[in-house]
């Protein structure tokens, strides 16, 4: 049967305490699970058999774009794929640039946020789906803190398109097997209609600030705590910036913040067995098999198996990896980026709210 979505109380900004455990409908989720699990790995795979893992970073954020659409007909999800694969692109190249001309952790902190601000309202505006900025930020955020030489611009750029290539095949597969109606719509797929580009302006700018100021916020404190990933602080602030209702948005802090603690346990057991890059690559395939069918579910279940893969990144490409300064550094910028964030989105609660806002919530995608 399906759950009922989370709602706020007598018109609370705060979610109900049980929200953080509800689980939505399945909702045929094996699908979109197993096209972005095959994106993801194929790419992988190729960089480990031809010696050149220290591209992971690359593959996955182009392969990301597999992620995009759900929901939607098999000719508009390619069309949102085509659209977030070119941004990720770019933010991966914009990402290596910046770590080969070596900016400082404080100079780049600001770029991420503006990133962060306009990835917002573009994703906003086109309707994308899942929404915000999440994966233009993490992407930019890692390539931007990988040490790069400039002769990485170029390799960034080729190894991220082919991934984004790989991600809209997996898309085309079904719709060249197909013909005439059942080409636009697979099972359980929902037709859902792109936005009109003047729908919710306001929103979106709203959103964009939020996340500006926010992500700018907690990446500055990481860099003033000596933190060394100070984009993970940033991620955790633009995840919850999604939707209408603030109740939607606290509620998935609180999935960010429980799930990556849960998920870090989880974490230290696969990076302490050291793992081949072979290896890795294949439990990358099941924890993103894992991630897609529950993200839309319940999206702090889905960090479980997020923040390993996130986490594993480093190992991968054979860098050394202490794994007990990773798991703490990766806790404190969590709990940095959402502690941010719930104080943003409280004081601009009223600001951001209308009158329907709080009595419904955003679907945690």
């Amino acid at each position: 049967m399906p759950s009922r979505p989370p709602a706020a109380a007598s018109g609370s900004p705060f979610p109900r305490p049980r929200d953080l455990l509800r689980v939505g409908p399945h909702d045929g989720a094996h699908l979109p699970a197993l096209r972005v699990a095959v994106s993801v790995v194929l790419p992988l795979a190729v960089l480990v058999a031809i010696g050149h893992a220290e591209w992971a970073p690359y593959a996955t954020f182009g392969a990301f774009a597999s992620a995009f659409g759900r929901g939607l007909g098999r000719v508009q999800r390619l069309g949102m794929q085509l659209e977030a694969g070119a941004l990720l692109v770019g933010v991966v190249v914009l990402g290596t640039v910046l770590s080969a001309v070596q900016l400082p952790a404080v100079a780049l902190v600001p770029v991420v946020a503006l990133v962060a601000g306009a990835a917002s309202v573009v994703a906003d505006v086109r309707g994308w789906n899942p929404p915000g900025p999440l994966f233009p930020v993490f992407g930019l955020g890692v390539c931007a803190f990988v040490p790069a030489l400039p002769s990485s611009i170029g390799v960034a750029a080729v190894v991220s398109s082919l991934s984004v290539l790989v991600a809209l095949a997996t898309s085309l597969v079904g719709l060249v097997r197909r013909s005439g109606r059942r080409a636009l719509a697979e099972p359980g797929a929902r037709v859902v209609a792109r936005p009109v580009i003047a729908v919710d302006l306001r929103r979106a700018l709203l959103h964009a600030g939020v996340c500006l100021v926010a992500s700018l916020a907690a990446g500055l404190l990481s860099v003033g705590l000596g933190l060394q990933n100070p984009y993970w602080a940033m991620v955790s602030a633009v995840v919850p910036v999604v939707g209408r209702a603030t109740s939607a948005q606290l509620l998935r802090a609180g999935h960010r913040l429980l799930g990556t603690v849960v998920g870090l346990g989880l974490a230290a057991l696969l990076l302490v067995l050291q793992p081949s890059a072979v290896a890795l690559v294949v439990a990358f395939g099941v924890l993103q098999f894992a991630t897609e069918l529950v993200v839309a579910r319940n999206y702090g279940l889905a960090l479980v198996f997020i923040t390993p893969m996130a986490l594993g990144m480093p190992a991968i490409g054979g860098g050394p990896v202490d794994v007990g300064a990773l798991i703490a550094a990766r806790g404190a910028d969590t709990a940095i980026g959402v502690g941010i964030v719930v104080l943003v989105l409280l004081a601009t609660h009223r600001l951001r709210s209308t009158p329907a806002s709080d009595r419904t919530s955003a679907r945690p995608v």
